[in-house]
């Protein structure tokens, strides 16, 4: 193999079964060469087209943890070979995947035993081909407008799925409205998949009115990743129930420590994922499971170093308040003070706990500082709180009177 710089590394390998050279690119996750932790790794075929593709979404999902960070692999195509050995000599190509590009791109590379294939046209004919024979070659395949679906490959895929295989497999592809020279041919085996569905594969077929055969490669990337690590991104509940019925905080940890276990990352349950709990619960005033959710997940810990806006630490305060947990309200009022020492919201909220419990004098000068913060931050909230304040003189001055 020889390496040069072209968008990561750019190696020939030299192929025995292809009986020629075969421009590869390789594009590594940033610090690859300062940690020890392995990654999944997408084969883009027709690299000279969309190897960049493959790294543009990379770069766009791992931002904000939609997925793992991944190596990307690029198989460059001659136009007139690809004919040839997508089809026809299929075989021959396939053949070259696993015996000799997969192997030198593990021995060389910290990779997971996580492939993703990602073809275009009659390599996505190609992968169809791969997942009903060589299930153990990839465990996705990302198929951009499909074509060659020949009859002996539905048949080859329809024996697959009715052998009950036991590889957990995901595949997604998207063809065009437009594309008429297809349609007939992905509606069979869309037919196969929805017929004979299996618990271990994943299936989704994108029939788009809004896609031609050069934009599908853009949606079958983006969305095919967004499939293949499901299971990567922060789980967000959006209502207790749902929750409850995903297996509760138990489940919710196993998935987190499989998680782990699976991207080499930690195994605890996502930050993000415990602020959406939390805040369901709230939504819901459902204090009950919000208890219980602040004990299994250290949760005032939690809320003094995940929180970065003062109203937060106000929202959760006031949420005990209302369920006469007052103690438990003052704790989260000085986490958030500790944190903001000058947010009037938590001036103003301390006064209102010292009026609850009697100390109207302790009140009042909370009250105040909260007014003296937002008049100088010119905040609209210092009407809220100079009213409050303006009501302890009005029942002064009328228990004088009497």
């Amino acid at each position: 193999m020889n390496e040069g710089k072209v968008f990561g590394n750019s190696i020939i390998l030299k192929s025995d079964i292809l009986q020629e050279e075969r421009d590869i690119q390789i594009f590594l996750p940033t610090n690859y060469e300062e940690n020890s932790k392995k990654y999944p790794v997408l084969y883009v075929i027709d690299a000279q087209r969309y190897f960049l593709n493959g790294i543009a979404f990379q770069q766009n999902l791992t931002w904000q943890e939609i997925t793992p960070e991944f190596i990307v692999v690029g198989i460059s195509t001659d136009a007139v070979k690809r004919r040839h050995l997508f089809y026809k000599e299929s075989s021959k190509f396939i053949q070259f995947l696993e015996e000799e590009l997969i192997p030198e791109i593990n021995s060389k590379y910290k990779t997971l035993d996580e492939r993703i294939y990602f073809g275009w046209e009659m390599a996505a004919g190609l992968g169809i081909e791969i997942f009903a024979n060589r299930p153990t070659l990839f465990n996705g395949f990302l198929l951009a407008s499909p074509t060659h679906i020949s009859k002996d490959r539905l048949e080859m895929v329809s024996s697959m799925l009715k052998n009950n295989s036991k590889h957990e497999l995901k595949l997604y592809s998207a063809l065009g409205t437009v594309e008429n020279w297809a349609t007939e041919s992905m509606y069979s085996l869309d037919s196969i998949f929805r017929t004979n569905p299996s618990k271990n594969i994943q299936w989704r077929y994108n029939l788009s009115d809004k896609e031609n055969h050069y934009t599908t490669p853009l949606t079958t990337i983006n969305e095919g990743l967004k499939l293949f690590f499901s299971d990567y991104g922060p789980i967000r509940f959006y209502s207790i129930n749902e929750f409850l019925d995903f297996g509760g905080i138990e489940s919710l940890k196993k998935h987190y420590q499989h998680r782990g276990k699976k991207y080499q990352i930690s195994e605890e349950i996502h930050p993000d994922t415990k602020h959406y709990l939390l805040l369901q619960a709230h939504k819901e005033n459902n204090f009950i499971i919000f208890q219980e959710l602040v004990q299994e997940i250290d949760g005032k810990n939690f809320i003094k170093n995940y929180y970065r806006q003062a109203r937060w630490f106000n929202r959760f305060s006031s949420f005990y308040f209302d369920n006469n947990k007052l103690e438990d309200a003052l704790e989260i009022l000085e986490l958030g003070l500790d944190k903001f020492p000058y947010a009037s919201i938590l001036h103003f909220a301390k006064g209102n706990y010292f009026k609850t419990i009697g100390k109207i004098k302790d009140a009042k000068e909370w009250y105040k500082k909260a007014i003296q913060i937002a008049r100088k931050n010119n905040e609209p909230e210092q009407e809220k709180y100079i009213t409050e304040l303006k009501e302890f003189y009005e029942i002064r001055n009328s228990y004088r009177k009497q």
